[in-house]
């Protein structure tokens, strides 16, 4: 017989156990007594810290290298902000340079340096190089030239044969359809702008990763989808297309066989288109001009003031 008693959890517990033999070999026997440790009622059991698995440990390796990119990618940004803060502080400074010329005197020494070659070849084109603010989109708009550097090839897509005749009498040098889609298709043709109506819109669909880069797809954003594409052309007719690539926007504004003073006309309706597609954007910062530049074709660059 086994007796087992518990007093109060605040006290030590412990156990007595009398063993009896059986009748005949009756021999008596002194109780044991078994002290247990004591308990009280605070104390919990602690669990021993289960092992990392190889699912944790590499679960704390991803992380450590989600952080390690994060930590880079603050810093690319930092860099950034930084080189751009000097580029436009640079920009904001007025450079003296001994090969600063003003316009006049800029074109001057381009004709002579294009003297024995064709006319028709030799352009001037001016290059504009600037200081962006951080996560500025292309800088996009038109400027309308006193005088054309070379004469505008202007393509119609409608698929209404009397609008594509009527275009071509306005001055477009094509007009048409499928077949004229298909004609950019293979390259067979090229063109500096497009007009379209908006039943043509399906048509270009093939072909717009084709005129898209270039910015010859005609969209109702940019104003050159309408019912009217006569109208179009007269209104767009003497207007040059303002496009910024990355930190650089280039155009060819004027031709050798230009007067100084016409090509210091171009330069300066340039300049001011330049200036109000910045007020038209939307970026808090403008972007700022640190350099302009007059090349010709065979020619040297030359800076300038305007």
């Amino acid at each position: 017989m086994i007796i087992r008693r518990q007093l109060s959890r605040a006290l030590p517990r412990f156990t007595i156990a009398v063993a009896h033999a059986s009748p005949g070999s009756y021999r008596p026997q002194l109780p044991t007594i078994q002290l247990a440790q004591p308990r009280f009622r605070g104390d919990k059991k602690k669990k021993k810290d289960a092992p990392s698995s190889a699912a944790s440990r590499q679960s704390d390796i991803q992380a450590q290298q989600a952080r390690t990119k994060q930590q880079e990618r603050e810093e690319r940004r930092r860099e950034l902000k930084r080189r751009t803060d000097r580029e436009r502080a640079e920009a904001r400074k007025t450079k003296v340079t001994p090969v600063l010329m003003d316009i006049e005197t800029a074109a001057r020494y381009l004709k002579a340096a294009e003297v024995g070659r064709p006319e028709k070849t030799a352009t001037i084109t001016i290059t504009l190089k600037l200081a962006l603010p951080l996560h500025f989109q292309s800088l996009r708009g038109t400027v309308r030239l006193p005088k054309l550097p070379q004469a505008e090839r202007v393509a119609v897509f409608t698929e209404i044969p009397e609008i594509a005749e009527a275009a071509l009498k306005a001055g477009a040098t094509y007009a048409g359809g499928e077949e004229l889609v298909n004609q950019v298709k293979t390259e067979a043709i090229t063109f500096e702008k497009s007009f379209a109506t908006p039943g043509a819109l399906p048509l270009l669909r093939s072909v717009q990763r084709t005129l898209g880069p270039k910015g010859l797809m005609p969209s109702e954003r940019r104003g050159t989808v309408a019912d009217d594409v006569v109208g179009l052309l007269e209104t767009s007719h003497g207007l040059l297309d303002l496009r910024t690539r990355g930190k650089i926007l280039t155009a060819v504004i004027a031709r050798t066989s230009f007067t100084p003073q016409e090509i210091e006309t171009n330069v300066s309706a340039f300049m001011a288109g330049f200036r109000k597609a910045i007020k038209n954007s939307t970026s808090r910062q403008p972007p700022l001009v640190s350099e302009i530049i007059l090349s010709s074709t065979f020619g040297p660059g030359v800076m300038v003031l305007a």
